[in-house]
C-alpha cells in the first residue's frame, strides 16, 4: 500500500516544490529590478575634515541618508538628510542637502552655554561640493550660523 507522500506523489511534490521556488526567485528578482530601476536620486558619500577643523561624515542614497560634523570645543551636529539636489547651474558637482539635525554643545564651548543638547529637530542646509583636498568642501548651515570649509584631508563622492 502507497501513502499519500510514496510513490507516484512524491514526485509531484518534488515537482511542485521545484515550481514554487522558481516563481518565488523569478518574483524576487522581477522586484529588485522594478525597486533599482525607480531610484532616482542623488548619492552623496565621503568624509574627512576641513580647513575650519570641522571633521564629517555624509551616508546619502537616493536624495535620503545621514550628515554628521564635528566642530572640536564647539559642536557636533547629526543630522539626517530629507532631500539632496544638486545646485542648478553648479553642474553635477554640488549638492544642496536639507534636513532636520541635532545640535550637541562642546564643552567650553564660546557661546558660554552648558555641554550637552542645544536644539533637536532643527532645520539645516549644507551645500557640498565633490573633490578632495583643496576642491571639495561643505558648507553647513544651522541655527543662523555658517560653517564653511574646504576638505584639507578626505573626499567628497558625489553620483546618481
Amino acid at each position: 500500500m502507497t501513502g499519500l507522500l510514496g510513490g507516484v506523489a512524491r514526485p509531484r511534490l518534488r515537482f511542485l516544490r521545484s515550481v514554487i521556488l522558481i516563481v518565488s526567485v523569478l518574483g524576487l528578482a522581477a522586484q529588485a529590478t522594478a525597486v533599482t530601476a525607480s531610484a532616482s536620486g542623488v548619492n552623496v558619500t565621503g568624509g574627512g575634515s576641513t580647513t575650519g577643523m570641522t571633521r564629517f561624515a555624509l551616508g546619502v542614497q537616493d536624495g535620503r541618508g545621514h550628515f554628521e560634523c564635528l566642530m572640536p570645543g564647539l559642536m557636533t551636529v547629526q543630522a539626517t538628510v530629507q532631500s539632496a539636489q544638486r545646485q542648478p547651474g553648479a553642474g553635477p558637482t554640488s549638492v544642496v542637502l536639507k534636513g532636520i539635525a541635532s545640535v550637541n554643545l562642546a564643552e567650553g564651548n564660546p557661546f558660554g552655554m552648558p555641554a550637552g543638547p542645544m536644539a533637536v529637530g532643527v532645520k539645516f542646509t549644507a551645500t557640498v561640493v565633490a573633490g578632495g583636498p583643496g576642491i571639495g568642501s561643505e558648507d553647513l548651515n544651522i541655527l543662523g550660523m555658517d560653517f564653511p570649509g574646504t576638505i584639507v584631508h578626505g573626499q567628497i563622492n558625489i553620483g546618481g
